[in-house]
Formats: C-alpha cells, sequence, structure tokens
C-alpha cells in the first residue's frame, strides 16, 4: 500500500539488505514543487473567493467524526472544520454510537473509518442504519482501501459515499456536497 501511495505521489521506495539478506534500510524519494511565498499566503487565509464561498456552504452542518487513529482523526476534524463544518471527534465505534444515541445530538453527517478496533466501520452503520432511516444521518466512509468490493459493500450497508485515503481538502468538499445534494439537503 505504502510503494502505490508513494508512486501516485510520483515518487519511489525501497528496501535495501544488507549482506544477509534482512532489511537493513527504506528509501524514500518524494518531488515536491515549491510554492511562492504569495500564493501560501493567499491560501492559508483563504483570500480565494472561490474557495471561501464554496466552502461557507457547509457552515454548520454538523458532524461526527469516528476514526481510532489519532493523526488522521485530528487531520481529518481540521479540514471539516475549514470547509465550515461543526465537527465533534470521537475514537472508538462505541464511542460513535453512543453519540448518535443521545437526542440532543443531531448529526447530519457522520464520517466513518471503516478499520477500527472491536467494532469496525462497518458494524457501526450497520447498528446505525438499523435504528435510524437510510438516509439519516448521512454516513461517509474512510479506508485506505481501493478495492471494489469494499465500496460495494458499504453502499449495501447503507451508507452514503466511500472517500479513500488520503483524502484531499477538496475531495472531501466535493463528497459532502455530492451526497447532500443526492439526498434533497443540497447546500
Amino acid at each position: 500500500m505504502c510503494k502505490k501511495l508513494v508512486q501516485m505521489m510520483q515518487g519511489n521506495v525501497w528496501i535495501s539488505t544488507n549482506s544477509l539478506g534482512f532489511a537493513q534500510s527504506m528509501t524514500l524519494l518524494l518531488r515536491f514543487q515549491i510554492q511562492s511565498y504569495i500564493q501560501r499566503t493567499m491560501y492559508a487565509h483563504g483570500t480565494s473567493g472561490e474557495q471561501s464561498n464554496s466552502y461557507s456552504r457547509f457552515r454548520g452542518l454538523r458532524v461526527l467524526l469516528a476514526d481510532d487513529d489519532d493523526i488522521n482523526r485530528i487531520v481529518t476534524k481540521k479540514m471539516l472544520e475549514k470547509l465550515g463544518c461543526e465537527v465533534t471527534a470521537v475514537s472508538t465505534g462505541f464511542e460513535c454510537l453512543s453519540a448518535i444515541s443521545h437526542a440532543e445530538n443531531s448529526f447530519r453527517v457522520v464520517v466513518l473509518d471503516l478499520h477500527m478496533p472491536e467494532i469496525d466501520g462497518f458494524e457501526v452503520a450497520t447498528r446505525i442504519r438499523k435504528f435510524r432511516s437510510r438516509n439519516w444521518p448521512l454516513i461517509i466512509a474512510l479506508t485506505a482501501s481501493a478495492e471494489d468490493h469494499v465500496r460495494e459493500r458499504c453502499l449495501q450497508i447503507g451508507m452514503n459515499a466511500v472517500l479513500q485515503k488520503p483524502v484531499l481538502l477538496q475531495g472531501m468538499a466535493a463528497e459532502l456536497q455530492r451526497v447532500l445534494h443526492r439526498t434533497g439537503d443540497g447546500v
């Protein structure tokens, strides 16, 4: 999986072995384009009118994020907040189900990592659909898998969308827009 990600970034990764044939080191080669200071400043402060207008469409959207990986959870939460969403983040499937069950938590969207310990995203989504309607809350799965059977299983269970990691800001915005529009909640 790492090699595929690196190759998608037009890079390369390889392992060097020692004289006994055991892995000794791993080398990672990536190329990055250096952005000018002005472009970085404009993007960081959101002065692009088109982006800030499109992202403000999600302002106030209540999202529950469930991911057991601390880094992924923090990055995804910041991404959703940058889009204008009000995000509650949890680290387990049980915490996700608990948050949804409280009446005062009216989450419109659940962003759900599929691979969590104890209770995975598939089981969480199945339980949500068992006790809630087919379209509430909307469920967007997060997965590192590019396999079609994973996407198919997610949709069969009743998830509304599947995003493949790594997720970019524009991809998250497009997917939120698509699922909200498809259910008639166009923002």
